[in-house]
């Protein structure tokens, strides 16, 4: 049995699947699975897969209709795996040599633990944009990774990686309910059930934001942010500290969505009504007052700033 099982869910990704598969053959910790998941790729991104179960270096699983966040893809693969432990990887992103070498070494010091996740960057193009520094290092209890998720998403889908059992116990990602931002609901999930997790400040992989699908189509912007769900769920479960910042992570992606939104000038009223504006920093205050400004004023406001 494997070490890892590596996820990884794939719909019409021709143009990056090999590279994104090339990078997982070299890592330097070589105990792992991988599990690919087709979703039903019209582009030849299934007959690459299908080389590389020939060649003995994936299982290939497919699934149908196609799901466009992939959180189906992603359950099944992690139904379908053996490893104890769970890695997730797009097909469009890229892993470091180190990614998983670190996971294990962070497992070796702290086996009580079931989440752990290494730093990850952006990147535009050809370009690293700048990382948001601040969370603790190594071992942080749940007020800790709460606190380190109001201020920024220092866990990224490919950064993460749980213990098989307790995914599965959590129910998976929410598939069939959300088009976007049902990552960020299980993430902050599992924060608010595990007493505590692993940080790693160590940057292991690069989100490639050009081929950030779910991300580019604004259709999936037209509805209230997963998390506002997640809150009626945990909000009285807490201890008083940790959901004040459940309360400003929700904030913060709340805004987050209502900025894209407001940029498609499209309505944010519903948005800023779901705010608990008992929870907000001033960052979060400059953002909701933005938002009121009339749409015309605000897109020259933009046009200035940029």
């Amino acid at each position: 049995m494997a070490f890892f099982s590596v996820v990884m869910p794939v719909y019409n990704k021709v143009a990056t699947l090999s590279d994104s598969l090339e990078c997982l053959y070299r890592q330097t910790f070589r105990d792992f699975e991988v599990i690919a998941v087709d979703d039903g790729s019209t582009d030849g991104s299934l007959e690459v897969l299908r080389e590389y179960e020939q060649a003995g270096l994936l299982k290939l699983f497919q699934r149908s209709p196609p799901e466009p966040e992939g959180y189906a893809a992603r359950n099944f693969g992690a139904e379908q795996s053996t490893a104890e432990w769970l890695v997730f990887f797009g097909a469009d992103g890229i892993l470091l040599f180190d990614h998983l070498s670190c996971f294990a070494d962070a497992i070796s010091h702290h086996p009580d633990l079931e989440l752990f996740i290494n730093a990850y960057q952006k990147m535009q193009g050809q370009r690293r944009l700048p990382r948001i520094e601040g969370v603790p290092v190594n071992r942080l209890n749940r007020f800790e990774a709460l606190s380190a998720f109001a201020r920024f998403d220092f866990i990224h889908m490919n950064s993460a990686c749980i213990r098989r059992e307790r995914f599965l116990s959590l129910g998976g990602f929410p598939a069939g309910c959300y088009r976007r931002g049902g990552d960020v609901y299980f993430w902050l999930k599992a924060l608010c059930e595990l007493e505590a997790i692993h940080y790693n400040a160590t940057i292991t992989s690069l989100y490639l934001l050009e081929h950030s699908d779910v991300t580019r189509d604004k259709h999936n912007l037209i509805d209230l942010h997963p998390g506002i769900d997640l809150l009626e769920d945990y909000d009285a479960k807490l201890a008083r500290d940790e959901r004040r910042q459940l309360r400003l992570a929700i904030n913060r992606k709340v805004l987050s969505w209502a900025v894209e939104k407001k940029q498609l000038g499209q309505s944010v009223r519903l948005d800023l009504e779901a705010l608990k504006l008992g929870e907000m920093n001033m960052r979060l205050w400059l953002h909701a007052i933005s938002l009121l400004v009339p749409q015309p004023y605000y897109d020259r406001l933009r046009s200035r700033v940029k």
